[in-house]
């Protein structure tokens, strides 16, 4: 990368974290500064805890509450922000970095100025076998929060993460709102991300997430009320989004279980962004 390299700290979301995570967390520590450990748990672990400690450069933060993935993050940023940091990784705690991911992804301001720059991901290593583009730095939509360098000067012109969101489409909506402020959305595809993504499986077209009903409840709540405010800014995403959308409830449908509870939380989903309730969800799952 052309001149000094920013200052790099990161925030690593937990919730009830394995013992696995520790060896996560050291895959990319050592690539930043500091590390922030949010921990959404609403009791710690004291083994995790010990086991944490010894992570050079970590401050754990526990929450003693599930305040939600933006939250956490939101959390990360404004420390950041006080202690003079330019970038935030942005980490999920079954995430695994290649060592040297972040000096890959800060190569893209070699082709874009730091004030284009909104955030940069890696390319997500995932049982899909999608494979990355063959630029070196590449334009794209909305990638996972898991591993992006978050540029905080475009954090502080945008504004925070959605707490209402709680989890589920935050990282879509503000990517959307960074590209809608003239702010740059790119991968570095050279860079690495191992990333699990839960119990999915394929099935031809369809792919069966299996989440959970709660899940699934604030992915449609949050999913409507993304395309509400940037169907007109980004009109083909949110379409091909409702598509995903459609492929989703035929994928439970045919291949999940708890079709019902399911469904009945999507349909819950859809009434609360109607109703404008967003938050925490606080009904019966």
């Amino acid at each position: 990368m052309i001149g000094l390299a920013p200052r790099i700290a990161a925030v690593v979301v937990l919730y009830h974290p394995g013992l696995e995570v520790i060896d996560n967390i050291r895959s990319w520590s050592g690539q930043v500064e500091t590390v922030y450990a949010v921990d959404n748990s609403e009791a710690s672990d004291s083994v995790f805890n010990l086991l944490v400690a010894k992570v050079r450069n970590i401050t754990y933060i526990p929450q003693g509450a599930n305040r939600g993935m933006a939250r956490a993050l939101n959390i990360g940023a404004e420390r950041a922000i006080e202690q003079g940091y330019g970038f935030l990784l942005t980490m999920d705690q079954d995430s695994k970095a290649a060592p040297d991911m972040v000096a890959l992804m800060l190569d893209c301001l070699d082709v874009r100025t730091l004030t284009q720059i909104g955030i940069i991901s890696p390319f997500h290593v995932t049982k899909s076998g999608h494979l990355p583009g063959k630029e070196e730095c590449q334009d794209v939509m909305t990638p996972m929060t898991s591993g992006c360098l978050l540029n905080l000067a475009a954090y502080r012109a945008v504004g925070p993460f959605r707490d209402d969101f709680f989890i589920d489409f935050v990282d879509n909506e503000y990517c959307l709102r960074l590209r809608k402020q003239g702010f740059d959305v790119c991968r570095a595809n050279l860079a690495r991300l191992e990333h699990s993504v839960g119990d999915t499986k394929k099935y031809g077209p369809f792919i069966a997430t299996n989440h959970s009903p709660l899940r699934r409840y604030y992915k449609t709540r949050n999913r409507f009320k993304v395309f509400h405010e940037y169907v007109m800014d980004f009109p083909g995403h949110c379409f091909y989004d409702l598509v995903r959308l459609v492929k989703e409830i035929a994928s439970i449908i045919l291949f999940e279980d708890e079709k019902l509870a399911k469904l009945l939380m999507m349909w819950r989903g859809w009434r609360d962004f109607r109703r404008e309730n967003f938050g925490k969800y606080a009904g019966r799952v």
